[in-house]
C-alpha cells in the first residue's frame, strides 16, 4: 500500500470514511481579505490577486441564503475575481472564540473559567455548548452548509467552516465535553479501542460494571494520580480530538453531498496541541486548511494527508510579505490570504499600496512558469523520520502540570496563549527541524499509526528522532526495535516508550538499549549525530571565496521526474552550489534566454544575487 493510501486509511478508520481529494486547484490563489470597493477590487485583480472573500449567512431562515450570497459575491464576480465563503459555521466550530460586536472574542471561555473558579466541583462548566457530538447541532450545521452549496455550487474556492476554531478557546486546555452526547460517543469509541469492558478496566485500573457507568478522569483528578496511570484521562483527551475532527468532517460531508466538486476548509489552524489540533485526524477532515507558520504545523499536516491544500496568511510589511510568500510557495503552500485592513495592498482608487508594490513581482512569478513548477511538486522528505505523537504531547502536558500544581499553580487559569508557550516536546521538535535544516535536509513526519504500520522500513528511513516520545504502543516499540536491528539510528531526548499509547506507565523502560539520548535534541549535537549516521545533503553551498553560506533557506521539492531546489538568500551576495554528482540543471527564475535558463550539465552552479529564490530544476 502506498504511503498516501496508508495514511488516508488509518485516518478513515477513526473518522469513518475518507474525504475525496479536491481537484482543479491549478494556480496559486492570492486571496484579499476585508471588504473593498469596486475600484479596489479591479485594481487587486490587475495586481495579481485572484480571489476575495464573501461572508457566509448564519441566519437559518427558511428562505435560504441564495439571494444574500448573490449580493455578497457580485462585486467579486464583476471584478473577475474568484472567492471563498467565510465563517459559515463559526458559531458551532468556534463557539468559544469568535467575534461579537458586544462582547470580547473569548467571553464564553472567560465565563467558563470564572464559573470553575467560583465552584470547582460544578461539572456543568465542562459541558460544551453547542456539543460537538450533539446530533441536533450537527444537523443544523449540515443544513446550513448544504444551503450555501446549493446556492453557489462549486464556484467558491472553498466553503470555510470556521476561522480559529477549537474545542474551547483555540488551543486552551479544558475538560470539554462531559455532556451525555459526548460521553455516549466516548463509550462507543472506547468499545472500538478495547473490545471488552474488562480490557478497559484492566488498562484504566477501574472497576466499572457496565459501559454506561464509564466516565473519564478529570484534569483535577489526573493531577492527583500517583501510580503513573493516566489512561482514563488521556483516552478522554484523545476522544475529544476525534470528536472535533468528526464534527469538522460532518461539515465536509455535507458540502460534498450537496456538490462533490465543492471543497471544505478551516482557517486559523493552530500549533499541534490542545483544542482539537491533533493533525493525525484533523488533516483528513477538510480539503483546505489555512495554517500558522509555527511548530511545523503545515509540514505535519501535509505528512498526515498529502492531498490537503494548505494556505498561509500574510499581514506584515511589503518586504516581509514578499519573503514569506516565497517561503510558503517553497514549503508546498497553495496560496495565501492577504490581510489588508489599512488598504496597504490595494488603495480604494485601485492603485497598488506599498505592500502591493512589494508583492507585485512575486505574484507575477507565481503566476508564471516558476509558480506552475512549484504547484506540480510536493515537499521532499529525506531519510530521517520525526515522530509526531499527540499521545506524548498529552502526557508531557499532564506531567508538567503536576509539577506546576506542586508549586501552587492552577491549570484551569491557563489560556490559549499559555498553551502556545514552549514545552520540552515542542522544543525538541523545533531543535530537530533546525538541525536538519542546517544540514539542508528535510524530515518525514510520521504518526504513531504510520510507525506501527511499518513506514520506517517501507520508506527506507535511516534515522528516527523521538522528541519526548513518552507514549508508544507495543506495536510502535516493536517497529522501533526492528528498525534499530536493521541498522537504523534512533535518537531521543528522553527514554522513549516509558508509557503505553493510552498513558499508562510501563514497569521498565522498553527502549533504553536502542535509543541514543541527546539532551534537549540540541541542534549542534544532533547535527553531528546525523552526520555520524551518514545523513548529509547531496550538495553544499558556499560563497565564491570559500566561506560558509549561512542564514539561507533551502527547500527541496519532488516532481514526477525531477527535483526542485529553492535557495532563498537575502544577503545580496553571490552563492555557489556544488553537487556531489553531475546532474542536468536549469534555473527556472533565470532571465529568459540566459544560459542558466536552459539545461546545463555539471556539478557547480553559480547563483547570482537575486530578488526571491533561485529555483533550480535538477534531473539525472
Amino acid at each position: 500500500m502506498s504511503r498516501r493510501l496508508l495514511a488516508a486509511g488509518l485516518a478513515a478508520a477513526l473518522l469513518g470514511g475518507t474525504v475525496p481529494a479536491a481537484a482543479g486547484w491549478d494556480r496559486f490563489e492570492i486571496i484579499l481579505w476585508h471588504d473593498h470597493g469596486p475600484a479596489a477590487l479591479a485594481g487587486a485583480q490587475r495586481l495579481g490577486v485572484t480571489a476575495g472573500l464573501a461572508f457566509g449567512v448564519r441566519d437559518d431562515a427558511a428562505t435560504g441564503p441564495a439571494d444574500e450570497l448573490a449580493r455578497r459575491t457580485a462585486p467579486l464576480r464583476a471584478a473577475g475575481l474568484g472567492f471563498y465563503v467565510e465563517n459559515i459555521a463559526t458559531d458551532f466550530y468556534a463557539a468559544y472564540h469568535r467575534w461579537r460586536p458586544d462582547h470580547p472574542v473569548t467571553w464564553l471561555f472567560d465565563l467558563a473559567q470564572a464559573r470553575h473558579a467560583a465552584d470547582p466541583a460544578d461539572p456543568s462548566v465542562f459541558i460544551r455548548t453547542p456539543g460537538l457530538s450533539d446530533p441536533a447541532a450537527q444537523d443544523a450545521i449540515r443544513r446550513r452548509l448544504a444551503a450555501h452549496v446549493h446556492a453557489l455550487g462549486a464556484a467558491p474556492l472553498y466553503y470555510n467552516l470556521a476561522d480559529e476554531a477549537g474545542i474551547a478557546d483555540l488551543t486552551a486546555a479544558w475538560d470539554f465535553d462531559v455532556s451525555e452526547t459526548s460521553l455516549a460517543g466516548l463509550r462507543g469509541w472506547l468499545r472500538e479501542q478495547y473490545g471488552t469492558l474488562g480490557a478497559l478496566n484492566a488498562e484504566w485500573g477501574s472497576d466499572f460494571a457496565t459501559w454506561e457507568q464509564v466516565r473519564p478522569l478529570s484534569t483535577d483528578a489526573a493531577l492527583r494520580v500517583q501510580d503513573g496511570n493516566f489512561a482514563a484521562w488521556c483516552d478522554f483527551k484523545a476522544w475529544m480530538d476525534i470528536a472535533f475532527a468528526r464534527a469538522v468532517r460532518a461539515g465536509t460531508e455535507a458540502i460534498h453531498a450537496a456538490n462533490p466538486a465543492a471543497r471544505s476548509g478551516l482557517e486559523g489552524g493552530q500549533a499541534p496541541g490542545w483544542g482539537g489540533y491533533d493533525y493525525t485526524v484533523l488533516a483528513h477532515a477538510v480539503d483546505v486548511m489555512e495554517l500558522g507558520g509555527s511548530e511545523s504545523s503545515q509540514a505535519i499536516a501535509l505528512a498526515m494527508n498529502p492531498a490537503l491544500i494548505t494556505l498561509t496568511t500574510l499581514g506584515g510589511d511589503g518586504a516581509a510579505d514578499a519573503q514569506r510568500l516565497w517561503l510558503a510557495a517553497l514549503q508546498g503552500y497553495r496560496g495565501a490570504v492577504l490581510w489588508d485592513p489599512e488598504a496597504e495592498v490595494v488603495r480604494p482608487d485601485g492603485t497598488p499600496g506599498p505592500r502591493g508594490q512589494a508583492l507585485a513581482p512575486v505574484l507575477a512569478d507565481l503566476a508564471g512558469p516558476a509558480g506552475q513548477a512549484l504547484l506540480a511538486a510536493r515537499p521532499h522528505a529525506d531519510k530521517v523520520a520525526i515522530l509526531y505523537s499527540p499521545a506524548s504531547f498529552r502526557l508531557r502536558w499532564i506531567l508538567d502540570r503536576q509539577r506546576d500544581a506542586a508549586a501552587g499553580q492552577d491549570w484551569s487559569r491557563r489560556r490559549s496563549e499559555t498553551e502556545l508557550e514552549d514545552n520540552a516536546l515542542r522544543a525538541g521538535t523545533r531543535n530537530a527541524v533546525a538541525a536538519l535544516s542546517g544540514l539542508f535536509l528535510q524530515p518525514r513526519f510520521l504518526s504513531p499509526a504510520m510507525l506501527e504500520g511499518g513506514a520506517l522500513m517501507r520508506e527506507g528511513m535511516r534515522v528516527l528522532i523521538l522528541p519526548q516520545g513518552l507514549a508508544l504502543s507495543d506495536a510502535g516499540i516493536a517497529a522501533v526495535r526492528g528498525f534499530a536491528a536493521a541498522g537504523g539510528v534512533v535518537l531521543a531526548d528522553a527514554p522513549p516508550g516509558d508509557y503505553d499509547a493510552h498513558g499508562r506507565a510501563r514497569p521498565a523502560p522498553p527502549l533504553g538499549d536502542v535509543a541514543q539520548v541527546v539532551p534537549g535534541l540540541a541542534p549542534a549535537v544532533l547535527a553531528q549525530r546525523l552526520r555520524d549516521a551518514g545523513m548529509t545533503a547531496d550538495f553544499t553551498l558556499h560563497r565564491p571565496d570559500g566561506a560558509a553560506a549561512t542564514g539561507i533557506a533551502v527547500h527541496t521539492l519532488d516532481t514526477a521526474s525531477t527535483r526542485l531546489l529553492g535557495v532563498l538568500d537575502s544577503s545580496g551576495l553571490k552563492l555557489e552550489l556544488d553537487l556531489t554528482h553531475p546532474a542536468r540543471w536549469r534555473n527556472l527564475r533565470a532571465p529568459p534566454g540566459s544560459p542558466a535558463s536552459g539545461w546545463q550539465t555539471g556539478t557547480r552552479i553559480t547563483l547570482p544575487p537575486a530578488s526571491g529564490p533561485a529555483l533550480l530544476e535538477l534531473a539525472d
